[in-house]
């Protein structure tokens, strides 16, 4: 059996086969929290539904073409550990003043040794009092009384093999992501993972970073609590982040900077529908200086780094950010 390569298809087929495949022709379109296909109208918030959007076109199955690896880069072996480079002569150049300078050590221990001391004796701050511990990732699988619909796929993210047909398919090992889809600036990955892909396309083929069993029955959602995107980037001197959420209610709505690390939103959508997150963020900011706008379809933030550092990732909990070629 060989996987179709067809967009919203991924069915398994026999070549040869003159099975009629249904699959989206166009190409993926995420725009301010909508996401769909550029072949047909239906329109979705959320990545699940996404998925499946039943496709508008039919005609064969293709066979997904494998991408041909890129040669390893291979290093000289001649350099020399032992040569210390001689001092440069050469000026700093202008824009060299935006490069951050080293800490001193010494002073930089006795902050920590002084902060462990106050912390000590500080009471929990509201960030503490809203700030989650990092919780373990538990599998969690169907019921062993669970009725399953003979065809039933795989409701992991990542899964695009597991079909249900009998009860062994529970046996079955999948391979999948535990985190949530990560797009960032053009790239596309995981949050359990650091890989990470410029086209749609190939963010669906990224491996799952998780092995366990099939899980066909979906977990139950509230039908309140909403998904919003967010997307981020940076200057010198801040993060500008993106929540793309339509008809905020300002009026029953809450932001706050909690401290100089953390961010809480808790937003009021059309339909009595919520969305409640608190983001905690890989780097510092200025909560005096940092601020937000609400507008119709989308809250911008402007989060004023202190210090004025590089950020490879927006909140701790995600992989750091690199480009992977899948």
């Amino acid at each position: 059996m060989v996987k179709c390569g067809n967009n919203g298809c991924g069915k398994e087929f026999e070549e040869g086969s003159k099975d009629e495949c249904c699959f989206h022709p166009g190409s993926a379109v995420f725009h301010e929290g909508s996401k769909g296909w550029s072949c047909c109208k239906p329109r979705v918030l959320d990545f699940d539904d996404f998925l499946k959007i039943p496709g508008c076109a039919t005609g064969s199955h293709k066979k997904a073409e494998p991408k041909p690896q890129s040669k390893p880069i291979v290093q000289s072996s001649t350099t020399n550990a032992d040569y210390i480079a001689p001092p440069s002569t050469t000026k700093p150049h202008p824009s060299d003043k935006f490069t951050p300078k080293p800490m001193n050590n010494n002073n930089s221990s006795n902050n920590i040794n002084n902060n462990n001391n106050s912390n000590n004796r500080s009471t929990p701050t509201l960030a503490q009092q809203f700030q989650k511990p990092p919780i373990e990732y538990v599998e969690e699988n169907d019921a062993e009384d669970a009725v399953i619909a003979v065809g039933t796929r795989c409701c992991r993210n990542g899964c695009s093999t597991g079909i249900y047909k009998d009860n062994e398919s529970r046996k079955e090992q999948c391979n999948y992501h535990p985190g949530e889809p990560v797009f960032h600036e053009g790239s596309k990955g995981w949050s359990c993972c650091k890989p990470k892909a410029a086209i749609f396309e190939e963010f669906l083929k990224i491996k799952g970073c998780k092995n366990g069993k099939h899980r066909f029955v979906p977990p139950p959602k509230d039908n309140n609590v909403v998904e919003c995107r967010h997307d981020w980037y940076q200057s010198f001197d801040s993060v500008l982040m993106t929540i793309y959420a339509k008809a905020v209610d300002k009026d029953n709505s809450k932001i706050q900077f909690l401290d100089n690390k953390t961010v809480s939103v808790d937003l009021k959508l059309a339909g009595d529908k919520l969305f409640k997150k608190v983001y905690n963020l890989a780097g510092t900011i200025n909560p005096e200086t940092s601020k937000f706008d609400v507008l119709k379809t989308k809250i911008e933030f402007k989060l004023m780094k202190d210090p004025q550092e590089s950020w490879s990732r927006l909140e701790i909990e995600e992989q750091e950010l690199y480009r992977y070629q899948v």
